[in-house]
């Protein structure tokens, strides 16, 4: 691939992170959480949304030191041909459990909430057919498809508040805060079985060839999904209560059945399905993609159209035969992904770190080659070719696009550590004082918007980095 061509933009890459982690978390584990973290459920994405950044944060370190390679064929280099083999044994076994996982617990969900009569094994059957047409494709398909849904399925939960108005009981998340710190680390812990996922993405590090966007593309898609889900969590507690959704297999279509706009349109959940389960595909499609990747990285390749047919059948077999029940799959996907994640991801990332300090950065820092504030001159230009007419909000907005890359990272580093002290603030004192808790809760979900917002100005911050770096070169 040439130094400039991208296969998928920052933009798509962040989306696809987004629809990666939060596709099948809203089905899986949220009745759990909430069964942990009862009225504080909605506060339990914090330490998973950390983590997540934080691996983001090695995949970016390694794309600066490698570019145009991905993660199965970094770490052959950075740990040496044995070794690195094993090292990426291990990632490709932990990915096809994943998969594995998914593929049941959506015909699971597919069987129990709209064909009840279609044997488990057709449904699973019919989504390895799709994962093996789009093994034929590659992720720049995957990205399209996905931006024609995602942005429906972000509006859809961000009207969520709207469509649910006259069921929200604000009483319901009174006193806030008031979890016991030890039933808050365990739910955290969940969560970090879902987000760790995050890892996979490393296999199309080499479809962007600016280290500046994959890691303003990790840091965008992961506050995303976290703030899609923690919006999620809040309103089954608004609305279901407490101790309802934990009781319950599915409590987010249950939330989506108390939708009733006027007397005749009751049935909003089919449409929501619609929507839901295209962003689902995507993300097993994406996961898919990064299996047949990494076996190809073993045999030296990146062609892996020949392997798509029996690495699909393969997976077929094993999904079939790996669970007995709907138990064990929620069994194994709630409470096995985060001993298997924490298991070996912390030492590989760790490893990593460690053994890349050796190659050097490759990639031009465009921090150097370019400010964020553009010179005298130009600011100078643009009116003279017509802006003094400029209205005063355009005015404004064009200051906040002259604010800086490194700046957006620092605001949104501020907020997210800002959000991590108010929620311990809130847990050592919320018991005691209920309004420090009730603040603490308002703070932190102020501060994760605000974050949200900064990651997306730092993408914008960081495309015009790129844009300016090739206009010169």
């Amino acid at each position: 691939m040439p130094a400039q061509i991208q296969i998928i933009n920052h933009r798509q890459f962040a989306w696809l992170i987004a629809s990666l982690l939060s596709g099948g978390g809203l089905i899986s584990i949220q009745h759990e959480l909430i069964r942990l973290g009862r009225i504080d459920a909605w506060l339990t994405y914090l330490f998973p949304g950390l983590y997540a950044l934080l691996i983001g944060f090695v995949l970016t370190q390694l794309a600066r030191r490698f570019p145009q390679k991905h993660l199965f064929e970094i770490t052959t280099i950075v740990f040496g041909r044995w070794i690195g083999t094993c090292a990426n044994l291990l990632i490709l076994v932990h990915l096809w459990m994943v998969l594995m996982r998914d593929l049941r617990a959506f015909g699971r969900f597919i069987g129990t909430i709209l064909l009840p009569n279609t044997p488990q094994e057709i449904l699973v059957l019919l989504f390895v057919l799709l994962l093996a047409f789009y093994g034929r494709t590659s992720v720049e398909v995957v990205g399209r498809v996905n931006d024609l849904f995602f942005p429906f399925f972000f509006v859809l939960l961000l009207s969520m508040p709207f469509l649910l108005s006259n069921e929200l009981d604000t009483q319901l998340i009174r006193p806030a805060l008031t979890v016991k710190p030890v039933e808050y680390f365990y739910a955290n812990v969940l969560g970090i079985g879902w987000f760790g996922d995050i890892l996979f993405v490393g296999a199309f590090l080499h479809t962007i060839w600016s280290s500046k966007q994959i890691r303003s593309a990790f840091r965008h898609g992961t506050l995303i999904a976290t703030f899609l889900l923690t919006l999620s969590l809040l309103l089954q507690v608004l609305v279901l209560g407490p101790v309802i959704p934990g009781h319950m297999v599915y409590p987010n279509y249950s939330l989506v059945q108390h939708i009733h706009i006027t007397d005749f349109l009751d049935r909003v959940d089919l449409f929501i399905l619609s929507i839901w389960y295209p962003i689902t595909a995507c993300k097993d499609i994406l996961l898919y993609l990064a299996m047949l990747t990494g076996i190809a990285s073993l045999l030296k390749e990146r062609d892996y159209t020949s392997i798509n047919s029996p690495v699909s059948l393969f997976l077929l077999l094993t999904t079939l035969l790996a669970f007995d029940s709907a138990a064990e799959v929620f069994s194994f996907g709630n409470y096995s992904s985060p001993v298997i994640i924490l298991g070996y991801q912390p030492l590989l990332l760790a490893a990593l770190l460690l053994f890349m300090r050796k190659y050097p950065v490759r990639e031009l820092r465009l921090d150097q080659a370019q400010s964020g504030t553009p010179s005298p001159g130009k600011q100078q230009e643009q009116p003279a070719q017509g802006r003094s007419d400029a209205t005063t909000s355009s005015r404004f907005i064009s200051r906040i696009e002259c604010i800086r890359h490194s700046t957006w990272i620092t605001a949104g580093n501020v907020l997210l550590l800002l959000s991590a002290c108010l929620v311990f603030l809130g847990i050592w004192l919320g018991m005691t004082y209920a309004v420090v808790g009730t603040l603490s809760g308002i703070g932190y979900a102020i501060c994760l918007v605000g974050a949200v917002v900064t990651s997306h100005m730092e993408m914008r911050a960081a495309k015009k980095f790129v844009v300016r770096h090739s206009s010169q070169t």
